[in-house]
């Protein structure tokens, strides 16, 4: 990563879905609008002069038209929801709009519900920490049979997503290394950093924020769930059964968990065939 990219990553996190801010009456804008050019920067310059905004996103339907979502404050005590409703139902190139107002300086997100992912799948907004704790308490109640369960659920959460990695990665997913550990980054799984031999017999991937060990606690646990959907991800892309060890673990007092990752056959993984079809691989436990 840049010194840039490291700085710009502090400044990342938006607390969505909702903004708290006492001072002032604060909106939620939401407008479907049509996907041709300079619609967008049309709605911004009409909310521009009535809404100072503080978080934006936009994006494609299914249907070819785009969704305006932003939170901001009013900059006048003239304006409120039903005035900028008004404002932006007059303009041809928005479809449909809802504003909401703030109550008491809260105003909360009542249009989207948690996330929706690029592999079509809807997601709940957990806390990391809270999930790291509940694979404690399995690992507590269940012993090694719930590290077993563990690695289990990661193994077939990767395999139940094969299809939409590969549609998001296209044809050779074992050349698009660094673009698989991004994606990973991207749903919250840890940061990632990918490097391999110079034959490609083994692939290390070292996560230094890795989501299942967040909880910060030192115990005879490692991160099973992850090292199950590593073989499940990467075996199942690269068309090989793999199997993967976790040579470091915060959870061991390190400061950063390693897997290494490597085909249970001997062979590289640099070297690997497109995949097969899905559903015709095992990983391995052990």
């Amino acid at each position: 990563m840049s010194e840039s990219a490291a700085v710009l990553s502090r400044r990342r996190k938006v607390e969505y879905p909702f903004h708290y801010s006492p001072d002032g009456m604060m909106v939620h804008v939401v407008a479907e609008l049509s996907d041709k050019p300079g619609t967008l920067a049309m709605l911004l310059n009409a909310l521009g002069g009535k809404v100072n905004l503080i978080g934006t996103t936009s994006y494609v339907t299914d249907s070819g038209t785009a969704v305006f979502s932003g939170f901001g404050r009013v900059l006048s005590k003239h304006d409120n929801a039903e005035s900028i409703q008004m404002l932006l139902a007059k303009y041809h190139s928005v479809f449909a709009c809802e504003v909401w107002e703030s109550n008491d300086g809260l105003i909360v997100d009542r249009f989207h519900t948690g996330l929706e992912t690029g592999l079509g799948e809807h997601y709940t907004m957990f806390p990391t920490s809270s999930l790291a704790k509940t694979f404690e308490e399995v690992v507590r109640v269940f012993g090694t049979g719930g590290s077993t369960i563990l690695y289990l659920q990661g193994l077939d959460n990767a395999r139940e997503r094969l299809e939409g990695y590969r549609r998001i990665l296209g044809p050779h997913p074992e050349k698009k290394i660094d673009e698989i550990t991004s994606i990973l980054e991207a749903f919250g799984y840890g940061t990632m950093t990918a490097s391999s031999d110079s034959y490609g017999w083994t692939l290390k991937l070292e996560v230094r924020d890795c989501f299942e060990c967040s909880s910060g606690t030192e115990n005879k646990r490692t991160c099973e769930f992850l090292r199950g959907m590593l073989v499940g991800l990467y075996g199942g892309l690269f068309g090989k059964e793999v199997s993967c060890e976790e040579t470091r673990c915060r959870l061991k007092g390190d400061k950063l968990c390693e897997f290494t990752i490597k085909a249970n056959d001997g062979a590289s993984l640099s070297q690997l065939s497109s995949p097969p079809e899905s559903g015709t691989l095992k990983g391995r436990i052990r």
